[in-house]
């Protein structure tokens, strides 16, 4: 069994799930670098139909990195992959590099944003989770060291 260098000791359907985990937290803009692109050219990746019949392809879009976002103030050109429709030519619109270094679109559904907006405060959660249990287990402990009333040590 030959193991890949991102693996780590993973079987290959773990691997799988966790690179679109990865994937899918790019596409959310929660990680990876972010810009502002603007989409001059757009061209199927795949096949029109799958072999079900149904479908639609994802598009590649090229287009220029907002001049306001590069160091030189010049245009530079990325593609992006994946995008489920055809974007409007020339309005600016949020592309994330994903780990591997393809640029992705940023979802920008309602729910997304509530989530991107929402994601800092998963850890303070789980941090008052945690200090929520210390406590009661440490007042639980102290109350079960407390002696009934009238009883002698």
């Amino acid at each position: 069994m030959s193991v890949g260098p991102l693996s780590f000791g993973m079987n290959p359907d773990e691997v799988s799930q966790a690179l679109m985990a990865v994937s899918a937290v790019g596409r959310l803009g929660l990680v990876g670098h972010q810009l502002t692109m603007r989409v001059t050219d757009c061209e199927a990746s795949a096949p029109a139909t799958t072999s079900w019949g149904g479908g639609h392809p994802d598009l590649d879009c090229r287009g220029f990195v907002d001049p306001a976002q590069t160091s030189d103030g010049g245009k530079h050109w990325i593609t992006a992959t994946g995008f489920p429709s055809k974007p409007v030519f020339g309005a600016p619109l949020e592309v994330a590099k994903e780990p591997w270094g393809s640029w992705v679109p940023v979802d920008q559904g309602g729910w997304n944003r509530l989530g991107r907006a929402l994601s800092p405060l998963i850890p303070l959660a789980f941090a008052g989770l945690f200090a929520k249990v210390a406590l009661a287990a440490y007042r639980g402990w102290r109350k079960s060291r407390r002696l009934p009333a009238g009883a002698s040590a």
